[in-house]
């Protein structure tokens, strides 16, 4: 119990919560690790540190990290947080019913979370989607048996969005399938400034990068960069 009420009362201290009022917690509350990828939609700042309002995986919720730089759209990186139920703010006179008080918000990944943004992006199995192939593009299939050739070029792919996520590296990433390739070839990653949705049927025309290592195991051995998209 006293290891409970020094992490309670270091980040009490470590928020600058003094001005707060008193919160009773449980031993749910203990602080947690666990990899979060938000996009900020809203913002409060106060003295010392700064309430924002995210969403990661359609879930929309409010943490407090100590006082940064953000702007709503940009991306916040943390796994060290506590959970609190029925704070009150007095600073920004609010109340939350549930809120996380963050210690490592940052804008930048680790390199083990590098790792893993698109183990949980990728499309893991291959969907039920055919796609009519344009006339004056390629397939997913195409791409991937002749990627050489293409490296470089200037192509245009159809697809259906299974994945996308909303600026990581300064760049959305969208992920498509139109139905062809093999079990091990069928994705095909595509960075854009332009926002989709799972479920759109999208035309992107962009550059071919073959074998694209961003690092720390961040591999793609074909994409398509800087794409315009055309949504169907």
């Amino acid at each position: 119990m006293k290891v409970f009420n020094l992490i309670v009362l270091s980040a009490l201290i470590f928020f600058g919560c003094q001005g707060e009022k008193d919160q009773d917690l449980t031993i749910e509350d203990v602080q947690k690790n666990e990899a979060h990828i938000a996009t900020v939609i809203d913002k409060i700042p106060a003295k010392g540190y700064t309430y924002l309002q995210v969403s990661e995986s359609k879930n929309d919720y409010w943490i407090a990290v100590p006082t940064m730089e953000i702007e709503i759209g940009e991306t916040v990186y943390f796994s060290r947080f506590m959970v609190m139920e029925d704070f009150s703010s007095e600073n920004i006179d609010k109340s939350f019913d549930e809120i996380l008080f963050v210690e490592d918000a940052r804008k930048s990944p680790t390199p083990d979370e590098m790792k893993n943004i698109h183990a949980g992006a990728t499309s893991t199995e291959k969907q039920e989607i055919k796609v009519e192939p344009l006339t004056d593009g390629i397939t997913v299939q195409q791409l991937y048996d002749d990627k050489s050739a293409f490296n470089g070029q200037v192509v245009k792919v159809k697809g259906q969005v299974t994945k996308f996520n909303k600026q990581i590296m300064k760049r959305n990433w969208i992920h498509i399938q139109d139905g062809t390739g093999d079990e091990n070839e069928f994705d095909l990653v595509i960075t854009s400034n332009t926002d989709v949705q799972v479920g759109d049927i999208i035309i992107a025309e962009g550059k071919v990068a073959v074998d694209k290592d961003f690092g720390a195991g961040y591999f793609f051995p074909v994409m398509i960069e800087e794409a315009q998209i055309e949504k169907e």
